[in-house]
């Protein structure tokens, strides 16, 4: 029978790695709270009255607001997938910290328990995994960041499309320049919408003209479609000639998204190949070795 004091330094050694990995491990994202990201009434809290991320108080903020205020200037941060993603940078930081300092503790603390255990271990070896794990834990938020930007992208540019051609619909109605883009952002419910309305409610208080803060939240975003209306605005000429210039910008990002479209589920495809073939192999393997020793065993 195994020893009790042996059992539980390697239970709790199990633990710490299942709790590590769950807390590397991306969650899976919960239907109500994606639908609930992207309600207008919902996402506007989402944002503090200067257009910033609202603070939430965390561990992870408290402790990322004071790496930033001692090196700030020395940490490189994905700033406009942040503020896409309505994340603030502290909140960022802290999580990737601390998920690096427990990679880096993680390895410890076993070896510490399996000694406790009286089961020997070169030193190297958790060295080694601690460098490791507080290296993966540290990109990991990162990559996390990345791929959800880039989702929350493609969303904002269906919705600039969209907006594209109601700024034309407006324009072509005699609408003035900022009226049509104030009052077509009065009528989205996205919460780039929402975010579009404190631009410009922000930018009529400071007497900013509405095209520059719109182009400006695109430079902010990394969205530079959302530039595109403001940029033909603010040369605007007669309705006509506006609308037909809309239009336009409005079926090429249509086309180009189209394109992006085809070519994502094309490497999807292309990704699908190997293991595919790799299973039917397996299955015929597995479908020919009874038949074959069959056949020679006669």
């Amino acid at each position: 029978m195994i020893p009790l004091e042996a059992v539980l330094p390697a239970a709790a050694a199990g633990a710490l790695v299942g709790l590590g990995v769950r807390a590397a491990w991306p969650a899976k994202p919960d239907l109500a709270s994606a639908l609930d990201r992207l309600d207008a009434t919902k996402a506007a809290p989402a944002f503090s009255a200067t257009g910033a991320p609202t603070s939430t108080g965390s561990l992870n903020e408290r402790l990322g607001a004071r790496l930033l205020g001692e090196f700030g200037s020395r940490i490189t941060l994905p700033v406009k997938d942040l503020n896409l993603l309505r994340i603030s940078p502290a909140e960022h930081l802290g999580k990737r910290v601390l998920l690096a300092l427990y990679g880096l503790l993680l390895p410890q603390l076993v070896q510490g328990l399996l000694a406790l255990a009286g089961v020997a271990f070169p030193f190297t070896v958790p060295a080694v995994l601690s460098l490791a794990l507080a290296t993966l834990f540290w990109f990991w938020p990162g990559k996390d960041v990345a791929r959800d930007a880039t989702a929350a992208r493609l969303i904002v540019r269906h919705a600039a499309a969209s907006y594209l051609e109601r700024v034309a619909l407006a324009r072509v109605a005699n609408s003035g320049a900022a009226q049509a883009l104030t009052q077509t952002a009065d009528v989205g419910d996205g919460w780039i919408f929402v975010r579009m309305r404190q631009v410009f409610h922000q930018a009529d208080l400071a007497g900013v003209t509405v095209w520059d803060a719109l182009r400006q939240l695109g430079e902010e975003l990394d969205i530079p479609e959302l530039g595109r209306p403001a940029d033909t605005l603010a040369l605007a000429g007669d309705g006509a000639a506006v609308y037909t210039t809309l239009q336009a910008q409005a079926r090429q990002l249509r086309i180009a998204m189209l394109s992006d479209a085809k070519a994502k589920a094309n490497e999807a495809s292309e990704a699908m190949v190997l293991p595919v073939t790799f299973g039917v192999i397996l299955m015929l393997t597995f479908v020919m070795i009874p038949v074959t020793v069959t056949i020679l065993g006669s």
